[in-house]
């Protein structure tokens, strides 16, 4: 290390998992940062924000209750994290609700656990992480694909950010229950995620940007409700992609072990810090800046089997598998348009 530099602290949400006695020999475990992304600052603004886009439904948007949070559990608020406004401004400090998609009900999502378990990790000069807030409550995928008003909605919020000083260094996604209740949209669902992974790498001019994936919760999803029917196919599109070694530059967090909000459809504010913490690891592990003592110390706590593992998949249907095929075609060529 050069003479004056301090090394960074290992972040408390990361250190939580760790036992106590592990925790002294955490900053002699972090390496220099070494992702792809480079900020460079707005000649108006004299901060630079690593930008999180975060997208997809209401898991990602947030529906954990607020008002269950134990105070002793709940960290309190980080200048150095804001949260984009509708206005296009940064709000600082970021706090719950990050979303404005449906203000009766959007509470604690992963978003800003997940920025909490990074920042300290950004180089000392950087250390400035803005979270961008496009997830919308029941939206289906087709709204995601390029030509989809949330899509087009997510890439404006990402220019206005990066007019603000900021750089797009990662997306979390979430989505895929509005999907679940017909065969076909779920066979299909692969192709439209690898679809919209493509789209927005070639929109926001960013062919390697980090996309971080989230399994459903699988575990604890009614799969007797007839709109979640296929939760296990799409959640398997889900892990395919988020393992697919040829796509670079993805992965997917595990739901593994997550409770629900008592509705069976939603995570609860607990597990939500836990998954915001998943797609943490999975996002510094992309971005080399994890070594493999710190791995090994760390254990599996953060990423633990995914939840797809441990659930039998349907086999889909030869007349699913047709009707599938055929509706990625129609879709692609812009004759199937849900809003």
């Amino acid at each position: 290390a050069q003479s004056g530099s301090m090394a960074p602290q290992l972040p408390a949400s990361l250190l939580s998992c760790l036992p106590i006695r592990l925790a002294t020999l955490m900053s002699w475990l972090l390496i220099p940062s070494q992702g792809s992304v480079s900020p460079v600052t707005n000649s108006e603004h004299d901060e630079v924000w690593h930008m999180f886009l975060l997208a997809g439904q209401s898991n990602m948007a947030g529906r954990g209750s607020i008002s269950d949070r134990s105070p002793s559990t709940v960290a309190p608020p980080d200048k150095r994290i804001g949260v984009l406004g509708e206005d296009g401004a940064w709000k600082v400090p970021a706090q719950h609700p990050l979303h404005y998609d449906k203000p009766d009900v959007a509470g604690v999502g992963p978003g800003l656990e997940f920025a909490r378990a990074i920042v300290d990790f950004l180089p000392v000069g950087e250390q400035r992480l803005g979270l961008i807030p496009a997830a919308f409550g029941g939206s289906e995928i087709a709204r995601w694909m390029e030509d989809g008003d949330l899509f087009q909605a997510a890439v404006k919020q990402v220019r206005r950010g990066r007019a603000a000083g900021g750089v797009l260094s990662g997306i979390l996604w979430h989505q895929g229950e509005s999907d679940c209740a017909n065969e076909t949209d779920a066979l299909a669902y692969e192709h439209r995620l690898r679809g919209v992974i493509s789209s927005f790498r070639h929109e926001l001019v960013d062919p390697n940007v980090p996309m971080i994936l989230g399994e459903l919760g699988i575990q604890f999803l009614d799969l007797a409700d007839p709109l979640l029917t296929y939760a296990k196919l799409v959640n398997q599109a889900i892990v395919k992609t988020g393992s697919d070694a040829t796509v670079v530059n993805v992965a997917v967090a595990s739901s593994a072990g997550l409770e629900h909000n008592s509705d069976h459809l939603h995570f609860s504010a607990a597990a939500a810090d836990v998954l915001g913490r998943r797609y943490a690891w999975k996002w510094l592990k992309l971005t080399g800046r994890l070594n493999v003592s710190l791995r090994t110390l760390i254990g599996n706590s953060l990423e633990p089997p995914l939840a797809d593992l441990s659930r039998r998949l349907d086999t889909p249907t030869e007349a699913g598998i047709a009707a599938s095929r055929a509706a990625s075609s129609n879709f692609l060529a812009g004759s199937s348009t849900r809003t």
